[in-house]
């Protein structure tokens, strides 16, 4: 390559290096954000998970106490936006296998959010039943849970889902991040009750205890849900961190490399001139 050659390809190295030092910034901030949500819902869940255990038995919707026929609900949450590594492909392949195996007693409904996931899918000739974008701060995580739960909520109790079954991408570590597999719909009233007789409290209620108990099972299926989307938000942003900042490694020792060519193609020019102009002095004897 000569001189202005590899000028340009430095300059495309120091552009690309630019774009993922900032993508690498934006997502080291969204990881502090998602975990901060993800505390928040953490300390929600166990004072609804209280709330819930202490009511008794028959107090609760019979659809959360009893097994009862209908489809499987079978929920994966992926990413919205790429560079982030494996991890959209990962809980697809989690997904991909759940739903074979489930399809053996009747074909789950698959409800998909992320584009990421609803591609690679695609690409697998698997189409979802319903699809949503995913949430790409806390700031649409919210709007984003509040939708699906109700929505989930509403096809459970009207006897349309039997049951909902989760999978996304759980937050272990910046390196590491587990596909995972979680019941949302229906709770598991045993291990509620359980954590709710051990802070037995004496509770003031203001309505009916069916009306309560069905209000505080839709509350559930709301924070629930979002402590696990807060998880994936937290463990895409982490995947995002990790291939951004060695995407930032490969641009900066690309970088090294043609500042090294840039010099050699440099003293190769001026070579070039002061032989040239040697020539030229000799050819016309001055």
């Amino acid at each position: 390559m000569n001189l202005e050659q590899v000028r340009r390809r430095a300059e495309t190295a120091r552009t690309v290096h630019d774009v993922v030092h900032a993508l690498r910034s934006v997502a080291a901030g969204r990881i502090h954000r998602a975990q901060i949500a993800a505390d928040a819902s953490d300390r929600y869940y166990a004072l609804v998970v209280r709330a819930l255990g202490s009511l008794a038995a028959d107090a609760l919707p019979r659809r959360a106490t009893a097994s009862h026929s209908g489809q499987t609900g079978l929920l994966v949450l992926t990413s919205e936006q790429p560079l982030c590594g494996k991890l959209a492909q990962n809980v697809v392949e989690l997904a991909v296998e759940r739903r074979e195996e489930l399809a053996r007693n009747g074909p789950p409904l698959l409800m998909v959010v992320g584009r990421r996931g609803v591609r690679q899918l695609a690409s697998r000739g698997v189409a979802a039943d319903v699809q949503e974008p995913g949430a790409t701060s806390t700031a649409g995580l919210h709007d984003l849970v509040k939708r699906l739960a109700a929505t989930l909520a509403a096809r459970y109790h009207s006897g349309e889902l039997a049951e909902v079954r989760v999978i996304y991408g759980r937050y272990v570590s910046l390196s590491e991040q587990v596909p995972t597999e979680e019941q949302l719909l229906p709770p598991n009233m045993a291990e509620l009750q359980a954590q709710g007789s051990k802070h037995r409290r004496i509770y003031s209620r203001y309505m009916p205890a069916d009306e309560l108990g069905q209000a505080l099972l839709t509350e559930y299926a709301f924070i629930a849900l979002y402590r696990i989307a807060a998880q994936m938000l937290t463990s895409e942003q982490a995947a995002r961190l990790v291939a951004m900042d060695g995407a930032t490694r490969t641009a900066e020792r690309m970088m090294q490399t043609l500042r090294v060519q840039e010099n050699q193609a440099r003293q190769e020019k001026i070579t070039n001139d002061v032989l040239e102009l040697v020539a030229v002095r000799f050819a016309t004897g001055t």
